[in-house]
Parts: C-alpha cells; sequence; structure tokens
C-alpha cells in the first residue's frame, strides 16, 4: 500500500495508464469477437468516420463531444466511457490494496484482459481464445520472471498445481453438465488457478467459491424478477473473474 508524499503522483499515473488501457479494452471488445484487427484506427459504427486522436481522448472526448459522435451526430454508447472509468478504477484499487510489485501486476494484467473478458461473455456469450490465452500466458510470464528476479522459485509449483486442478475441475462440470458450462470456461480457468495457486490453495478455493457464490446468487435473483429462467444461458465468466479479483483482495487485506 502506498504512502508519503508520492502517494499522489502514483495515483494520477495510475489512473492516466488506466484510462489509455480502458481506451484499448473497449478495441479488444468491439473487434475481438468479430475477429477484425486491432491496430486499425478506429471509426465510428455508424458513419465510418475515422476518429482523429484529438477525440479519441479516453473520458474526456466523451463529454466534450457530449456523447454525440463528431461526423455523424450519432450517439456515442455510455459503455465506452464506463469501460475506460471503471479500467481506471481498476488500475488505482491496486495501490491502497495491495503491497507487493508482483500482487500489483497480476492484478493489473487480470484487469487489461479480464475487462474485456467480462463484457464479451455478457454481450455475446463466448470467451474468445485470442484473450484467455493470452491471460494464461502472460499470468505465467510475470510469475516465472518474479521468481527469477527474487531467486524465490517456491511459488511455481503451486501455481501449475493451481492451474491443472482448477482446469481439471471445470472441464469435468462443462463434461458433466453437457453445454451448461462451456470451454471458454475451462480455458480462463487456467490463468485463475496460475495466479490463485501462486498465493496458496487456500486462494484457489477461495476464488472458485466466490465465483460460484455469486453466479448462483445473481441467478436466483434473476429469476425472481423474472428476467431469467431455468434453462437461460447465464454467461459464467464475468463471476469467475470477478472471484479472482475478491480472492486477491482479501489477500492484500491480510485476510488470506
Amino acid at each position: 500500500m502506498l504512502s508519503g508524499s508520492l502517494a499522489p503522483f502514483w495515483f494520477f499515473f495510475a489512473a492516466i495508464f488506466g484510462l489509455v488501457f480502458g481506451s484499448f479494452a473497449t478495441v479488444l471488445i468491439a473487434r475481438i469477437p468479430t475477429n477484425e484487427s486491432l491496430w486499425t484506427r478506429s471509426a465510428c459504427p455508424h458513419c465510418s468516420t475515422q476518429i482523429n486522436a484529438s477525440k479519441n481522448i479516453p473520458l474526456i472526448s466523451y463529454f466534450l463531444l457530449k456523447g454525440r459522435c463528431g461526423g455523424c451526430s450519432e450517439k456515442i454508447s455510455w459503455t465506452y466511457p464506463a469501460i475506460e472509468a471503471s479500467m481506471a478504477a481498476l488500475f488505482i484499487a491496486p495501490l491502497f490494496l495491495l503491497n507487493t510489485n508482483t500482487h500489483i501486476a497480476l492484478w493489473i494484467i487480470f484487469a487489461i484482459i479480464g475487462l474485456p473478458l467480462t463484457v464479451i461473455d455478457l454481450k455475446v456469450h463466448r470467451l474468445p481464445d485470442r484473450l484467455t490465452v493470452s491471460l494464461s500466458i502472460i499470468s505465467l510470464i510475470v510469475i516465472v520472471v518474479s521468481a527469477i528476479s527474487t531467486s524465490n522459485y517456491s511459488r511455481i509449483k503451486p501455481s501449475l498445481i493451481g492451474a491443472i486442478s482448477l482446469v481439471g475441475f471445470y472441464f469435468l462440470i462443462a463434461f458433466i453438465s453437457r453445454g451448461g458450462m462451456g470451454f471458454g470456461d475451462v480455458k480462463l480457468s487456467a490463468s485463475i488457478g496460475l495466479v490463485s495457486g501462486y498465493f496458496g490453495l487456500s486462494t484457489v478455493l477461495v476464488s472458485s467459491f466466490s465465483a460460484f457464490f455469486l453466479g448462483s446468487v445473481i441467478g436466483i435473483a434473476m429469476m425472481i424478477f423474472g428476467s431469467a429462467g431455468r434453462k437461460t444461458a447465464i454467461p459464467f465468466g464475468p463471476f469467475m473473474i470477478a472471484g479472482q479479483f475478491i480472492s486477491l483482495t482479501l489477500i492484500g487485506l491480510k485476510i488470506l
């Protein structure tokens, strides 16, 4: 947790980088499901006018343009500033909650990739391999680099055990449920197992329990209020990612 005279500067830079990656997250959300290139300039979905850099400043441009395209005046979805602001909050949060660089790095990685995965799963009920596999690879790289830099390799084994165990568990559920859980969830569980396992078996259990608890509560609430039925498909990826953030937060607060 940050303290001292430099803390405001760290919070400021965290917010700026969070907004930048939040803008990038909106690109991932729009293009990954349709396999579009990530490297072309953004354009208005209504009139296809390319968006100039001066009109693509995260969060600020939305309010300067009064929520409308500068070319055709069509409304810009409120989800764009909401995602950018959410990412900024996720970048700032670990500075209050966490204590080690590795812990913060793993949190940030889950924010950068986990937030787009959450929105994509909610929108199209799919967890694209490009994101789930990237999340696993980058998480493993951070864990290995941390081990090398500190000459402490004791966390690699439990990370791998956590990944293998969780993938096996989710694969079994997907197999038994026959479509009740998708294989995108199985692939996502690899990164969650890696990161949770890094902090110990209790973290794996808390992360998984939190996901299923949240999924059950929200699923029941949706049925009570009539927005879902017993056969309604509810994406589980967002609950898995939320469970991971809950477990990382509890570690930072020294509850786990």
